[in-house]
């Protein structure tokens, strides 16, 4: 296990950000990165709330990492309350696994499996990848993690991480994922206390803010009204001025990972943004 927090250059990046610096961060690193590619994965449907459950595969050079892992193989073709006694039904239409086969792709070549946070919507398919890293948040590991883990958590979906059979980083803050800018954990802690968001620093399309669930929707978002469920509101509202600060910053295209509507802003599957 290893728990990281911001490394030097995300420090100084995210510092001149939030000091509101006259120009934009250096981007040299990000600039001498291996090339990314961005693809959109469907991962779910909230079909009572007309919400969609996104998952993003992400390719840096030669490795792939997968940010959100989305609802479970259970509900393949099968629509069920979200959790008992829940009003949300949800279902799923496509597995990861046979996303990856379209693009030629196979599980074991998933080298990292990086989580927004730990609610079953986001993580449902993650233990299909027992071989990868895991990233996540040290707050949101240990809520996972403990004795008695709350009761709307499910530590047996994080099985491969949890028995220590595969290889876990335990972020506190920013994460720097591959060390050179390209693609960074942000914290925005509020509806989980380890709660992170993801910015990916493409070269031809520009960078690109994934919410996680910092923002359910395009209204929640123009509201800047925290969920009801989130586990600290004032967190959160932290976490919406941080994460409006560097969307304008850097000109980036924020996607909400529940909203539809967000969909269009990348290409279409099989397509991906570079």
């Amino acid at each position: 296990m290893r728990v990281r927090g911001i490394r030097p250059f995300a420090r100084c990046f995210w510092l001149g950000l939030l000091l509101a610096a006259t120009s934009l961060p250096d981007a040299r690193a990000s600039a001498a990165a291996p090339p990314l590619r961005l693809w959109r994965l469907q991962c779910g449907t909230f079909i009572t709330q007309r919400l969609t459950d996104s998952c993003y595969l992400i390719r840096h050079g030669r490795e792939l990492m997968l940010w959100d892992a989305g609802l479970g193989t259970a509900l393949l073709d099968h629509p069920m309350p979200y959790r008992a006694g829940s009003p949300s039904v949800v279902v799923l239409r496509r597995t990861i696994r046979s996303q990856l086969a379209a693009l030629g792709l196979r599980p074991r070549q998933v080298a990292i499996v990086a989580l927004s946070h730990v609610h079953s919507d986001h993580i449902g398919q993650a233990a299909d990848f027992p071989q990868a890293r895991l990233i996540l948040g040290l707050e949101d590991w240990r809520l996972m993690s403990a004795a008695k883990p709350p009761p709307v958590l499910d530590p047996a979906l994080l099985e491969p991480w949890i028995r220590g059979h595969a290889p876990r980083t335990l972020v506190r803050g920013d994460y720097d994922v591959f060390g050179d800018g390209s693609v960074v954990m942000l914290a925005t802690p509020g509806h989980t206390p380890g709660h992170h968001s993801l910015l990916v620093r493409l070269k031809s399309f520009g960078p690109v803010l994934l919410s996680g669930d910092l923002y359910h929707s395009d209204l929640q978002r123009e509201r800047q009204a925290p969920a009801p469920h989130d586990v600290e509101r004032a967190a959160t509202l932290r976490s919406f001025r941080r994460f409006e600060a560097m969307a304008a910053a850097l000109h980036a295209t924020v996607i909400i990972q529940h909203e539809p509507a967000d969909i269009a802003k990348l290409p279409l599957f099989p397509r991906a943004a570079d």
